[in-house]
């Protein structure tokens, strides 16, 4: 039994939510049955831009950390080839466990593990909606984990069919954006976009898009794909938005061979929002690869996983070390 962390069961709204506890002052809350979206991350503020219940509810896929799986962002068209066969999905956008429910495999608390929640999307128990289209069996399980301050996001994606299976993963988190601040993302390139879908060039980050040294957030609007990321000595790329009247950053950890494309995406108002988004892979991946260019598309084989992991926590602003 855990003296420092809990989790607590409520229905709210007729939804059942599960908080992620930290006695110092840090909780987390996870709706499992709208996309398993945790759509509140509270440390000695709000992390995530602050919305009541109702406004999640009746749009979780707008809010919180909305999870991308088969694919992140746009398909042209909806439609893409692989290995020979053409197929196309509907929605075309972002993929298809962000708005439906998700099955609870394990929760709960202790000094070692921390705060956590475990639970599954499994594509078959969608047949006729998903694997009709994108006919890829397939299990995302995703881990919540509270600890230290720090919320901890591990997926682990896997092939149940007897094919490959073309992927890519994403999380779109909307970070309360702050009245004064910056942001800093150590990416050296993006993709050219036409229509906002790549168009398969690479650009060298000009003065308008160069986030690697910490960038004024006022007038910053941005809907855009950074790649060419750095990682520090340990191996971790960090992102980090600071709040200069609070004097505190919050800082979007993951790792280089896990994640090599980053979207910045500003909402427009009166949304006081911004997203910092790690991707496996770029939009419309699935159609790049296919022309032969390289964008880490991800192919699972039948059985095989892929495992994956976002840190998101905060440190006061003299606290420059990492």
């Amino acid at each position: 039994m855990s003296t420092r962390y809990s989790i607590k069961l409520e229905e709210r709204e007729g939804i059942t939510v599960f908080s992620l506890n930290d006695a110092d002052s840090a909780c987390a809350e996870i709706a499992p049955s709208l996309g398993n979206n945790c759509f509140a991350f509270h440390l000695r503020e709000p992390i995530l831009e602050p919305i009541s219940f109702a406004d999640f509810r009746h749009k979780p896929t707008s809010y919180g950390i909305p999870l991308l799986f088969p694919f992140p962002n746009r398909i042209r068209d909806g439609k893409f080839s692989f290995q020979g066969k053409r197929y196309e999905v509907n929605p075309s956008r972002h993929g298809f466990v962000r708005d439906k429910e998700w099955q609870v495999l394990d929760y709960g608390a202790s000094d070692a593990e921390g705060a956590w929640l475990t639970s599954r999307f499994d594509a078959t128990v969608y047949s006729e909606l998903i694997l009709k289209q994108y006919p890829f069996p397939f299990q995302l399980d995703v881990t919540y984990r509270l600890r230290a301050g720090a919320l901890e996001l591990l997926a682990t994606a896997r092939n149940t069919g007897e094919r490959d299976m073309p992927t890519g993963f994403g999380i779109h988190p909307y970070f309360r954006r702050p009245a004064r601040g910056t942001l800093t993302v150590p990416a050296g390139l993006r993709w050219e976009l036409s229509d906002s879908l790549p168009t398969g060039e690479l650009a060298a980050v000009s003065t308008e898009y160069d986030l690697r040294l910490p960038r004024d957030l006022s007038g910053l609007q941005l809907d855009d794909i950074f790649t060419g990321v750095s990682a520090d000595d340990d191996g971790l790329i960090r992102c980090v938005l600071t709040d200069e009247e609070a004097a505190t950053q919050t800082l979007v950890e993951f790792r280089a061979e896990h994640f090599q494309h980053v979207v910045v995406f500003t909402p427009p108002a009166p949304r006081q929002a911004i997203c910092i988004e790690p991707n496996t892979c770029p939009t419309d991946a699935f159609n790049l690869q296919e022309q032969g260019i390289e964008c880490h598309l991800i192919v699972l084989r039948p059985g095989e996983e892929k495992h994956l992991e976002v840190r998101i926590h905060q440190r006061d602003l003299e606290q420059t070390s990492t």
